[in-house]
């Protein structure tokens, strides 16, 4: 058989004859599961070639093992393909694209566009340098009208650069979601998460507590009837926002303005990794991401923070001692 079954096979019969001693050739006590389930001569099947003295016979090899090939066999108890099988993840993808609201399919189409079209972008590059709106200049006046320069003076030094959003009620989301990865048209992905984070029933009584009987004026904000322009009770306005960015994304949210402010999770401990998001409050109607250098230093957190956060997130104003005494 050697040359002519493939070492796999082979293995797997020499295996079986180790069982010949005690099964014979007893069907019932081989059970004959090699014959069944691989094609394979079992031990009563070698034993009885053995007692009358007769050669394996090629024939009782089922034909799958006399295909030679070089690809490495499978051991045994391994997936035989349902690990790369992608049915049943389509399956739930889909059940999950339909219960999702016309936010949600969005958000979810986009990430799966992303897997499925890697070389594809919606981005181009412009044709020429332009200047970026909102943006500063190392060189030169800087724009008067943006209280993040003025208030506080004492983190101008430490800004890089300004990136300004669209002004439509939404601005505040719209840094946000693009601090978090979804891009500036991932607001709505934004006010809905953030939605469900003040109704987290692991952090229920932190909300009650710190938002006391505003908790449904809170939560009303965050909901719209419409993509377009939100009036002032549909902005993000903090501090109320702070702890819910902070905590929904368990990143270190820093708004720079008049006042300024550190928002850090208040269930979670320090992470040395963590994200910090920057944000400044200009014109008093508008919020743009402010990418700042590394190790600028940090506003004071709130009263609040420190009333009813938990005990174990102490170690964020340690981790962050230096930079809040700066």
């Amino acid at each position: 058989m050697r040359g002519s079954v493939s070492r796999a096979a082979l293995r797997r019969i020499v295996e079986e004859l180790l069982r010949v001693d005690y099964v014979g050739t007893n069907r019932q006590i081989c059970g004959c599961t090699l014959r069944t389930s691989y094609g394979l001569p079992c031990a009563c099947e070698l034993g009885r070639y053995t007692l009358g003295g007769i050669p394996i016979p090629i024939d009782v090899v089922h034909v799958h093992w006399r295909k030679l090939t070089m690809e490495v066999e499978l051991e045994v108890g391994e997936d035989d393909g349902s690990e790369v099988d992608m049915t049943s993840a389509m399956d739930e993808l889909w059940r999950r694209f339909r219960s999702l609201d016309v936010i949600g399919k969005r958000a979810l189409k986009s990430r799966v566009c992303e897997l499925a079209y890697p070389t594809m972008t919606p981005l181009c590059p412009p044709p020429e340098k332009l200047k970026t709106k909102g943006g500063v200049k190392k060189k030169g006046k800087k724009p008067a009208e943006y209280d993040v320069y003025r208030d506080p003076s004492y983190h101008e030094s430490y800004i890089e650069d300004v990136v300004n959003v669209e002004s439509d009620g939404n601005c505040g989301f719209r840094v946000i979601a693009s601090l978090h990865g979804y891009g500036e048209d991932g607001w709505p992905m934004v006010r809905r998460e953030l939605g469900l984070e003040i109704i987290d029933k692991d952090r229920s009584t932190l909300y009650d507590k710190l938002f006391s009987n505003r908790l449904s004026e809170v939560r009303e904000s965050l909901m719209i009837e419409s993509f377009g322009s939100q009036p002032p009770e549909k902005w993000l306005s903090l501090p109320d926002m702070g702890y819910l960015i902070a905590n929904r994304y368990n990143v270190v949210l820093v708004c720079l303005g008049n006042p300024c402010m550190t928002f850090f999770p208040m269930t979670s401990s320090h992470s040395p990794n963590v994200s910090i998001y920057c944000i400044g409050f200009v014109n008093h109607n508008h919020w743009v991401q402010v990418n700042m250098k590394e190790g600028f230093p940090l506003p004071p957190v709130t009263l609040d923070w420190k009333k009813f956060r938990s005990h174990i997130t102490t170690t964020w104003m340690l981790g962050f001692a230096g930079r809040m005494q700066h």
